[in-house]
């Protein structure tokens, strides 16, 4: 590149000098006539040099050289045996299956004030799932009451043996049952001197019972049941009773039901100075349930009883059966019914709520009719409310009064004219979990009377409160409120209405549970000891406790 420049300056000093000459000598020959020249020295070559070549010369592979020795493969059959073998195997051993302690029996007895023994018993066999063979035994008794001591003690002592027997299709069950109650008629005069042996009354009690029934569930669904009772007093009184029951439910789809029931009893009463005829009640109520519009479930029959109480003219009754159900939201139903019917009354039905009755009271069964509208609402699967209006019309209805001969003893009297019975209602379940539940229930009641100046011896309020816990699985606490009042009775010997003083009954219960099989309980009655009394004449015990112990095997 140096020598081209020095070429390319050589030229063009040449160039520069030979114009310079060139113009000098034109000087001299015309100095007079000099022009102006323009020279341009356009410089338009471009070197450009070739590509050069590049040979790559490969280096030649190197030539392969025998392997010296050669190498040779030689296959050979190969037998390979190994010694027998004789292990010494020890097959895994399973557990003995250890069942699960079944605690079909319990035995429980205490004692308290008042001179209260307690023993109970339940005696069933175990995992047996055809068939259940058991006895219930059961004494308690109180030597002294609220009234002079062994004046006013009472008690009770039943036993009942019961089994029941399932096949594929039929399930028999059946019942012996025989009770001894015993009280004293307490009610009489303060500061009256009174025979203790014409003070006492006691019942005995014998039933006997079986029915049959499906085994599984089936379209057709049935229960027929018959049943025997006697009952007889320290005096004169005694009572059969005969019972048939059968009831039944076919199942056309999944939307529709009839439903048929039929009921007949016999009852047959004599006592000091009243031998009755045969009473007897036949009751038929058929129904057919279907959902009549979306979500609304009806469900419509009849009831026809036929009857031959004396003090009734009509002997065959008719009443309209109806039932529906709908629900307002996914959690609360709307609840009606219109129904009626004749309601059993006996002496046995009539000692259940009164015990003090006189000799020779009269027996009739009750003409009913009765609305009823209802919510049943739930929150949830721990809360539940239930709230509602029943309107009753009772003819026949019996109430208990003073007998003028003697007040320590009640006679039946009957409205036989209509009592009007207005019931409002509410009542709340809850139960947080499987060791804990709560219930509450209010009733409010209103009475006209239809012949009868007043309804004696009935509530016009009640709340009833109850309540349980277990603590850690260990510690059971139980409690129970009954508060009522409003209760109106006859006096015969001032002819007057007396209004009775309202009750509140406290209980509480304690059970701690020293393992599966025994454990121990203290129990509380009435605490606040208040007085109240259950009928005219009659109060009941002030506070009460009784302690025990539980075992199960």
């Amino acid at each position: 590149m140096k020598s081209l420049n020095k070429i390319f300056l050589a030229g063009a000093g040449v160039l520069t000098m030979t114009l310079y000459s060139f113009s000098v000598a034109a000087q001299k020959k015309d100095w007079e006539e000099i022009e102006s020249v323009e020279i341009r020295i356009v410089k338009e070559r471009q070197i450009t040099l070739p590509k050069a070549d590049r040979n790559f010369e490969k280096i030649p592979p190197r030539a392969s050289e025998p392997i010296k020795p050669p190498i040779t493969y030689e296959f050979r059959s190969f037998s390979f045996q190994a010694p027998q073998l004789t292990p010494a195997i020890r097959p895994l051993k399973l557990k003995a299956d250890t069942k699960t302690p079944v605690y079909g029996s319990y035995i429980r007895a205490g004692y308290g004030n008042y001179g209260t023994p307690l023993l109970e018993a339940y005696l069933n066999n175990r995992r047996d799932k055809n068939k259940l063979l058991g006895a219930h035994l059961f004494h308690t008794s109180s030597a002294k009451g609220p009234v002079d001591g062994k004046n006013s003690g009472n008690g009770l002592t039943g036993i009942s043996l019961y089994g029941r027997s399932l096949s594929e299709d039929v399930a028999v069950s059946g019942s012996l049952d025989f009770e001894n109650q015993f009280t004293h008629f307490y009610g009489y005069p303060k500061g009256l001197e009174v025979d203790e042996d014409t003070l006492r009354q006691s019942f005995k009690l014998f039933k006997l019972s079986g029915d049959v029934s499906n085994a599984k569930n089936s379209e057709f669904a049935y229960k027929l049941g018959a049943g025997f009772s006697h009952l007889s007093d320290k005096f004169d009184a005694q009572e059969w009773e005969v019972d048939i029951n059968f009831k039944s439910a076919y199942e056309l789809d999944e939307k529709s039901r009839i439903d048929f029931r039929a009921d007949f009893a016999l009852i047959t009463r004599k006592d000091s100075e009243v031998e009755a005829k045969p009473r007897s009640l036949f009751t038929l109520a058929p129904a057919y349930s279907f959902e009549a519009i979306e979500n609304l479930k009806v469900s419509v029959g009849a009831i026809m009883a036929f009857e031959n109480d004396t003090i009734d003219s009509k002997d065959v009754h008719f009443y309209p059966d109806l039932k529906a159900q709908y629900p307002i939201s996914p959690s609360v139903d709307l609840v009606g019914t219109i129904t009626g019917g004749i309601e059993k009354v006996s002496l046995q039905s009539l000692v259940h709520e009164n015990l003090w009755l006189a000799p020779n009271v009269g027996v009739f069964h009750t003409n009913t009719f009765d609305f009823g509208l209802g919510i049943n609402a739930r929150v949830g699967n721990k809360v539940a409310v239930h709230s509602g209006l029943a309107l009753s019309n009772l003819k026949n209805w019996y109430n208990f009064v003073t007998s003028p001969e003697d007040q320590s003893k009640f006679v039946t009297v009957y409205d036989e004219g209509s009592v009007r019975r207005t019931n409002v209602y509410a009542a709340l379940n809850y139960a947080p979990s499987e060791l804990a539940k709560f219930m509450i229930r209010g009733d409010v009641y209103k009475y006209i009377a239809g012949d009868l100046p007043e309804v004696w011896h009935r509530p016009t309020y009640k709340v009833t409160v109850h309540g349980s816990y277990n603590i850690v699985e260990k510690i059971i606490l139980t409690a129970d409120l009954i508060a009522q009042g409003g209760m109106k009775a006859y006096d015969p010997a001032t002819d007057a209405t007396i209004k009775l003083d309202g009750a509140f009954d406290l209980n509480a219960k304690a059970e701690y549970i020293f393992s599966p099989s025994f454990s121990a309980f203290a129990q509380f009655n009435n605490i606040t000891s208040n007085q109240y009394p259950i009928y005219l004449n009659y109060p009941v015990r002030g506070f009460q406790f009784l302690a025990g112990i539980t075992w199960s095997f």
